[in-house]
């Protein structure tokens, strides 16, 4: 602990310390900025307690915060504060890092330097500050995201600040929701994130989401624990600062995890248990089920793997990213049983899974709009357990296609929650009740590849209408090069013949034109159709997750969205469908 002089500041810091040596991801953030910072404030003016009042007074500016700390500070506190800033065992968010040394003389107080600050509170759903003018303030709501396949820097633009340097803007929050803000100048320069978590609403009633189809438990037999990890390290397990209960049922025994600000488990995480333990899980943001009563969901230790019920047929082998260090299978498989189709073939039937196959999926779900006929014809039901798909494959000596039938049983790699980790339906993803059609086409498809690592490492969806229809692909490249009208053009005639098409954008290293426009950097999308309205030409498109569209979006969260040929044009690179 570093030397601190002031009674009741060191005290407040030992405290910090204590909570620390318990959670490691304890850390000094803007939630007890206030309280530090409110011992250094009192003086006659008014205790510790008045000033953490006042401190926290909605609609305070960042300058009058920091002059009231200023008033009270007193010559050894300010040593003391540069004591933690300096060498305090405690770390820091930025935005505290910055406050202390605007406190301390070191930095200009204001958003002169690009950053951004709040003013008021969130009533309404309105968030209101300051940055420089100018800039664009880009935000995410981190409590309403987990569920949701975004990442914490998938943010939308909120509005842009003026030439006083104020912005005001509304968006999906309520009280308690924790939202993460940052300024973007007109250069291109991003400021540091600023987090807060939203007030002036009233009462907090929505408690942390948990996203338990991204829990990954792995048994440690020599060691009796099981291993917990985010299969998708990038995004949420759930909002910073959740706590998460695991209860495990054979045994009893509760273990509580704090997630780190990332809203994810912290590195190294194991809980006791064995392969085939199930775990009960909880979840509290600090405020709401604090007693853990309410459970979310169970998830399952992956035991021994292999489906039941029917012929057992060898399955495609995982992607690598779901394999153990020694080549073990993170996953086990389930046997699956619900209806082949439902009522037909349809393109929100198909939601892609773990692996990264997006043609896959975008060029399944384009068919299911062009020909749901024919993928019904081609994906049969033998009545055992198993299912045969008749792709059609290169014939290269005639120059044409010949039929390859793959066969595959309803074993489908399982989630530790139950659902499937690769290809599910939409809707019920239960053993029994799941639509089978799109999933067994995945598996088949993967089959005949190789594995699902061969399918999962991008390919190209007009390989997949040839597969299915076999007929020869007619794609279009460069969509920056080619004129608007020859691109309206190649997708109306292509939709009005009853092509299926489907569209990719361009690739990572050109990830900052996405930025704040809900389209995604190396990913295909299905072309369901255009329309012309007000004289302005717009392509409908789908993304194959099944969610995640442009904001503001038309509430539906079904990936299904439109976008004007220009904005289409600037995000695409290229067209896939077939003659």
């Amino acid at each position: 602990m570093p030397t601190i002089r002031d009674r009741q500041l060191s005290n407040v810091y030992s405290a910090l310390e204590a909570q620390r040596r318990l959670d490691p991801n304890v850390k000094i953030d803007t939630s007890n900025m206030v309280k530090l910072l409110a011992t250094v404030a009192d003086s006659w003016k008014g205790s510790a307690s008045t000033m953490e009042g006042k401190l926290n007074r909605a609609g305070i500016t960042r300058e009058e915060q920091v002059e009231l700390v200023k008033a009270g500070m007193s010559a050894n506190e300010k040593k003391d504060l540069e004591a933690i800033l300096d060498g305090g065992s405690v770390p820091m968010a930025d935005e505290v890092k910055r406050f202390l040394e605007q406190v301390l003389g070191r930095q200009e107080v204001g958003p002169s330097d690009g950053s951004l600050r709040i003013t008021g509170n969130q009533a309404g759903g309105v968030l209101s500050g300051v940055a420089k003018a100018g800039s664009q303030i880009e935000v995410i709501n981190l409590s309403t995201t987990p569920n949701k396949r975004l990442h914490t820097d998938d943010t939308f633009a909120l509005a842009t600040a003026g030439a006083d340097g104020k912005f005001s803007g509304t968006m999906d929050m309520k009280e308690g929701d924790i939202i993460r803000m940052r300024a973007r100048d007109a250069s291109g320069n991003v400021g540091n994130w600023v987090t807060l978590r939203a007030t002036g609403m009233g009462v907090d009633t929505r408690n942390a989401e948990v996203a338990l189809f991204r829990f990954g438990l792995t048994a440690d037999a020599a060691t009796g624990k099981v291993d917990v990890v985010n299969i998708n390290a990038s995004r949420q397990i759930s909002e910073p600062g959740a706590k998460i209960q695991f209860v495990n049922e054979r045994t009893g025994e509760k273990t509580v995890v704090t997630l780190n600000e990332e809203g994810t488990f912290p590195a190294g995480l194991k809980v006791n248990g064995k392969a085939g333990d199930n775990f009960s899980i909880r979840a509290s943001d600090g405020r709401n089920n604090t007693d853990f009563s309410q459970e979310v969901g169970k998830v399952t230790v992956p035991g021994a793997g292999g489906g039941t019920g029917g012929v057992d047929l060898p399955d495609p082998k995982l992607h690598k990213d779901e394999l153990n260090a020694d080549g073990t299978p993170r996953f086990q498989t389930k046997r699956f049983t619900g209806p082949l189709f439902k009522d037909g073939a349809k393109p929100e039937d198909v939601k892609q899974g773990q692996i990264g196959d997006c043609y896959l999926p975008s060029a399944v779900a384009a068919l299911a709009r062009s020909h749901p006929e024919v993928l019904q014809s081609i994906i049969k039901d033998n009545g055992n357990g198993t299912y045969t798909v008749t792709f059609k494959e290169q014939d290269w000596r005639s120059g044409g296609f010949k039929d390859k039938q793959v066969t595959v049983d309803g074993d489908l790699y399982a989630r530790s929650w139950g659902g499937p980790l690769y290809g599910s339906s939409a809707g019920d993803t239960s053993e029994r009740g799941m639509e089978m059609w799109w999933p067994i086409f995945e598996k088949a498809y993967a089959q005949w590849q190789g594995s699902y690592d061969t399918i999962g490492n991008g390919g190209v969806s007009s390989e997949v209408f040839e597969a299915v229809l076999g007929r020869h692909s007619d794609d279009m490249y460069g969509l920056g090069y080619q004129s608007a009208d020859k691109i309206w053009n190649k997708i109306k005639t292509s939709i009005d013949k009853g092509m299926p098409v489907s569209a990719g954008t361009h690739g990572e290293s050109e990830s900052s034109r996405y930025t704040n426009t809900g389209v995604y950097a190396n990913h295909s999308y299905s072309v369901l159709g255009y329309e012309e309205k007000n004289g302005e030409r717009y392509v409908k498109l789908r993304n194959p997750w099944g969610e995640s569209e442009p904001f503001p979006g038309d509430g539906r969260n079904d990936g299904i969205f439109s976008l004007k040929l220009a904005d289409f044009q600037k995000l695409y690179q290229s067209i896939y469908t077939v003659r």
